[in-house]
């Protein structure tokens, strides 16, 4: 395959709705999961986890923040921002489809899958980052 048919896919983020709010006892549980076995450190170098409790992505896609949700609903922001694989150019939609796909039905079923709490989980917002480089 030629070189200028490869590039390095743009890092990613996901935005998930959480109700109620993660416990911090279970966000430990979670960050970890999320980072070592939802398998998107096999495609990007970071996995990055972070919690806002009483947190919502708004109608441009925003987070924001109201007091009243505190306790009761959290965003869960997972942030990819380094792809460690190249691939075809012509498969790049395709992989930000299935990554899109596969990981947030994933993580939301383990979000969903606590035994000691009922949570509620679903994907608010899924963005590509602008591509920092790519072959020539």
């Amino acid at each position: 395959m030629n070189k200028k048919d490869m590039i390095v896919p743009s890092g990613i983020t996901f935005l998930f709705t959480v109700t109620p709010s993660v416990s911090e006892y279970h966000q430990e549980g979670l960050k970890y999961y999320i980072k070592m076995k939802s398998g998107l450190n096999e495609y990007f170098k970071n996995v990055d986890v972070e919690f806002f409790d009483g947190c919502y992505v708004d109608s441009e896609g925003l987070s924001t923040t109201d007091d009243n949700l505190k306790r009761k609903q959290m965003l869960v922001k997972v942030f990819c921002p380094e792809c460690i694989v190249t691939i075809d150019k012509s498969n790049e939609e395709d992989f930000y489809k299935q990554i899109k796909h596969k990981s947030s039905e994933w993580i939301i079923e383990l979000i969903q899958s606590n035994t000691e709490m009922k949570y509620s989980a679903k994907l608010d917002a899924f963005f590509v980052s602008q591509r920092i480089f790519q072959f020539q």
